[in-house]
C-alpha cells in the first residue's frame, strides 16, 4: 500500500468534487456522501501508514465497514424513495447486515476482517440495485438517464459491490500474483473502486447540471 494508491487518488478527486458539487445541496444526501468519502479516504491513508510500517491494520477496516454499510443504505433508500416506500425492505436488509456486523465479533476478534458481513452486504446492496432498475423501467414518467444523478450513483454501487460478490465468491481464483507481490485480487479491487468513482463522479456532475436548470 501506497500514500498514493489508484484508489486514494480517485477517492481524493471524488471527495474533492463531492466538496464543490453536492455539499451545498439542500437534502442531507450530498452531506452524507461527502462525509462518506473523506472517512474512506482517511481510512486508506491510515491503512496504508500502518502498512508500510508493518502494523497491523485490518482492525481499521473493519471500524470502516460499519458507515459504509450505513451511506450505501441511506443513498440506496435515498434514491428508491422516488418510485415506492422502501423503509420495509431497508428494515430487512439492515436486519440482516448490522446483527451480522456485530456478531461477528463475538467468535472472532476485532483484528480479523469481517469477511462475512462484506459478503452478505454486498449481495444485499446488489438486490437493491436491481430492485431500482426494475422500478426505473416501470414509471411512466421520462427520465434522461444519461443526466440523471441517481441512475449514476446507483449504477456505480451495482458495479462495484456486483463485482465484490463475485470476487469474494471466487476468492480463490485470484490471489495468483502478477508483477512481485501485486495480486490479481488487488487489481481487481483497483478497477472497482475507479468504476465506483468514476460513476459517482458523473452523477455530480449531473446533479451540478440539475442544480443549474432548477435555479
Amino acid at each position: 500500500m501506497r500514500y498514493f494508491s489508484p484508489i486514494i487518488i480517485a477517492e481524493l478527486i471524488c471527495l474533492i468534487a463531492a466538496i464543490t458539487i453536492i455539499w451545498k445541496d439542500k437534502n442531507a444526501f450530498g452531506k452524507v456522501i461527502t462525509c462518506y468519502l473523506a472517512i474512506a479516504l482517511v481510512t486508506e491513508e491510515a491503512a496504508a501508514y500502518m502498512a508500510i510500517r508493518g502494523i497491523h491494520n485490518l482492525w481499521l477496516f473493519n471500524i470502516f465497514i460499519f458507515f459504509e454499510i450505513s451511506t450505501i443504505l441511506y443513498g440506496l433508500y435515498h434514491c428508491l424513495k422516488e418510485y415506492t416506500n422502501p423503509k420495509p425492505i431497508f428494515i430487512i436488509g439492515a436486519g440482516i447486515v448490522y446483527p451480522m456486523y456485530f456478531s461477528f465479533f463475538i467468535n472472532h476478534p476485532f483484528a480479523d476482517l469481517n469477511t462475512i458481513t462484506i459478503t452478505v452486504m454486498s449481495v444485499v446492496f446488489t438486490l437493491y440495485c436491481l430492485y431500482y432498475y426494475y422500478l426505473l423501467l416501470k414509471d411512466e414518467n421520462f427520465i434522461e438517464i444519461k443526466t440523471h444523478p441517481q441512475f449514476w450513483w446507483v449504477t456505480g454501487v451495482l458495479f462495484y459491490y456486483f463485482g465484490s460478490t463475485m470476487s469474494n465468491i471466487f476468492d480463490g481464483l485470484f490471489t495468483v500474483k502478477i508483477i512481485g507481490h501485486v495480486t490479481l485480487r488487488y487489481c481487481i479491487y483497483i478497477v472497482l473502486n475507479l468504476i465506483l468513482y468514476s460513476f459517482w463522479l458523473y452523477s455530480f456532475i449531473c446533479r451540478m447540471k440539475q442544480q443549474k436548470l432548477q435555479s
